[in-house]
């Protein structure tokens, strides 16, 4: 089921000549509600993701998806982040991932800034993870790249640092400009980006986000090299309580 986590996780960050912190221009993040097809390789699966603001600067950004093969379910995910935002700064605050059905999988990270170490476990292990300058999560990583696209639209790279088990990793994508893109719910302008990756790894993975919309996640595509595919795609959203409209 680890075709599950590839489905809902894209990575980024700001990088190279235009580096970014992970800041945003207004002071509180918009609440949104948003709903998915997904497939890859004969699963299909709906999936929904929602921001939620709990009050003192705390937000619930979470994900959750249900796979089916030939309309019999078998498998779920469920993905959160509970992160703070305040004075224009992501910082995450605890991380869960959870796979269940034909297989399983556990992961966590707990955050501790004034000790400057995060717990990471995953099934029966556990490692303590130094925190050195911004570091996210893999859902909080999301919000953070969607708001640096908004703050920089112009620049050409992004990139963060995640912990991901053991290690901080960093992920970049590259700017690939604006386009119209034909979705479940109908055609949106979008920001497209990729994830840069070794050259000769056979993977790609390409996201767009919609520009009108707060940029939120309208699509996301990922190969490797093996010929597995995968797709997310926008259906149905809700952003600031406003029904989200096509072009």
């Amino acid at each position: 089921m680890k075709t599950l986590k590839s489905l809902l996780c894209y990575a980024a960050c700001p990088m190279a000549c235009l580096a970014h912190s992970i800041t945003a221009l207004s002071q509180d993040l918009t609440e949104y509600s948003a709903y998915y097809v997904a497939s890859t390789n004969g699963i299909s699966g709906e999936a929904e993701r929602h921001l939620v603001h709990n009050g003192d600067n705390h937000y619930r950004l979470n994900v959750s998806l249900e796979a089916k093969v030939a309309g019999v379910e078998i498998g779920d995910l469920e993905q959160s982040s509970v992160f703070r935002f305040q004075n224009q700064e992501i910082k995450p605050q605890q991380y869960d991932y959870q796979v269940s059905g034909v297989s399983s999988d556990i992961e966590s990270v707990m955050f501790n800034w004034d000790a400057g170490v995060a717990l990471s476990a995953e099934e029966d292990q556990s490692w303590s993870v130094e925190l050195n300058g911004p570091v996210l999560d893999q859902m909080s990583y999301q919000q953070a790249l969607a708001l640096a696209v908004m703050d920089d639209p112009s620049a050409q790279e992004f990139s963060f640092q995640l912990v991901d088990g053991p290690n901080v990793e960093e992920h970049r994508f590259r700017s690939l400009g604006e386009e119209i893109i034909e979705t479940p719910l109908g055609r949106l302008r979008c920001a497209k980006l990729e994830r840069i990756r070794a050259e000769g790894s056979g993977r790609s993975t390409v996201i767009w986000l919609a520009k009108d919309w707060q940029h939120l996640l309208a699509r996301i595509e990922q190969r490797n090299p093996s010929g597995l595919q995968i797709e997310l795609s926008l259906r149905m959203a809700l952003v600031g309580g406003e029904t989200v409209r096509p072009l």
